[in-house]
């Protein structure tokens, strides 16, 4: 049976993407570091779907946590064959003379070093015709005022999409989604920025299942595509 790894799965997209997982017969390595009452809950609602569900919590800025995730993992679960580099933060809005080092490297270490070891990691004990699903945002893309940290970060991660492609090929195919904002029902959208529905062509924000689609298509389908990002805005980013 397949089995996923998704980082940061404990609430919001994450949580959504490890539970239309779930239906879909995966089985789930939850991650989590800081929201662990929300990751309990998900791994609650994951076992009532039938699926296994493994919980293992690490910070993903720390290489050497990193590694102690994954002995974790072989120690005691099934390996995943599928790996969704989900975990991340979006710093508040501050102007260029207001981000202190402790921002800018709170942001990188999360955002582009996390993705990095993880897969790092993950390629270490990957089987063949494994994949890496890097979720990026379509704010690698746009210039959003007051956000240099997160523009830069998700930038980096569609370059380091395409890096590992090139380096893990053909063992490995690595590709990325770029969503646009997100509603996630009752919870604050994710990408919590002032975008009119009005200013979307389609409308309205993404719903996380339809994230998750662009991620299961990566995650089921010919390993022949890697190096490519996927954006689901609604067609936001179209000039």
């Amino acid at each position: 049976m397949n089995t996923v790894l998704i980082t940061g799965s404990g609430k919001r997209l994450g949580k959504q993407l490890a539970l239309n997982f779930a239906k879909a017969g995966w089985n789930i390595i939850l991650h989590h570091f800081h929201s662990c009452e929300a990751a309990e809950k998900t791994f609650n609602e994951i076992k009532t779907l039938g699926v296994e569900v493994f919980s293992v919590q690490f910070d993903i800025s720390k290489p050497k946590e990193i590694e102690a995730g994954f002995k974790q993992i072989n120690d005691n679960f099934h390996f995943p064959n599928v790996l969704v580099n989900n975990a991340a933060i979006f710093p508040k809005e501050t102007k260029i003379g207001d981000i202190d080092e402790e921002q800018w490297d709170s942001a990188l270490d999360t955002n582009l070093k996390g993705t990095f070891f993880v897969s790092r990691e993950f390629a270490k004990y990957a089987p063949e015709n494994s994949r890496i699903i890097n979720i990026a945002s379509s704010g690698a893309f746009e210039i959003w005022n007051h956000r240099i940290p997160y523009n830069v970060s998700k930038s980096g991660v569609i370059t380091l999409t395409k890096a590992l492609a090139r380096e893990l090929a053909p063992k490995i195919s690595v590709n990325s989604v770029s969503p646009g904002t997100v509603d996630i029902n009752d919870e604050t959208p994710v990408e919590p920025l002032a975008i009119s529905t009005s200013r979307i062509p389609f409308k309205r924000y993404a719903t996380p299942e339809e994230i998750f689609e662009a991620v299961y298509f990566f995650a089921t389908y010919t390993n022949y595509i890697t190096g490519q990002n996927l954006t689901v805005d609604g067609g936001f980013g179209l000039k």
